[in-house]
């Protein structure tokens, strides 16, 4: 048996089982869907998807700076992780600022860690998004008794 005969085997068996499980994978899917309490699921490069008031899934960060800042996003908003956890969406980790400025301020982020070989403190990384990149830290927000006023 050549090579190419014994690759096409292996690619015809993977299919198979593929096609033979992929009924069992879907009916699993949609019932971890249906039956999961909090309606929320990670997707695979670490954010939280939450269903929407309209029924439509949105990420959890999003609708977090929504509802604190009481509008929704504008087109070309971004809602910053200050610590870098995607599925840290408490308010005092997240910052909302223009894409522009998110690209500036991650351009700055990577130059401190890779010149002095450590990253900014957090106090330090704050100030900039406030001063310098015109960020809205959701934390300040919050303080200011905006969410309750």
């Amino acid at each position: 048996m050549g090579r190419i005969e014994r690759r096409f085997n292996k690619f015809i068996s993977k299919l198979i089982w593929s096609l033979i499980t992929l009924p069992f994978r879907l009916v699993f899917s949609l019932l971890i869907w249906i039956f999961s309490t909090s309606g929320a699921r990670h997707t695979s490069d670490g954010y939280i998807m939450k269903k929407s008031s309209m029924g439509t899934d949105q990420y959890e960060h999003r609708l977090v700076a929504e509802e604190i800042l009481e509008r929704r996003l504008v087109f070309g908003e971004v809602v910053h992780h200050i610590n870098g956890r995607r599925d840290d969406n408490r308010p005092e980790n997240l910052c909302v600022m223009s894409r522009v400025n998110h690209d500036r301020y991650h351009a700055w982020y990577d130059w401190i860690h890779k010149t002095y070989g450590r990253y900014p403190k957090r106090q330090t990384q704050l100030k900039k998004l406030r001063e310098d990149f015109n960020g809205i830290l959701l934390e300040d927000v919050v303080k200011s008794g905006r969410l309750f006023g």
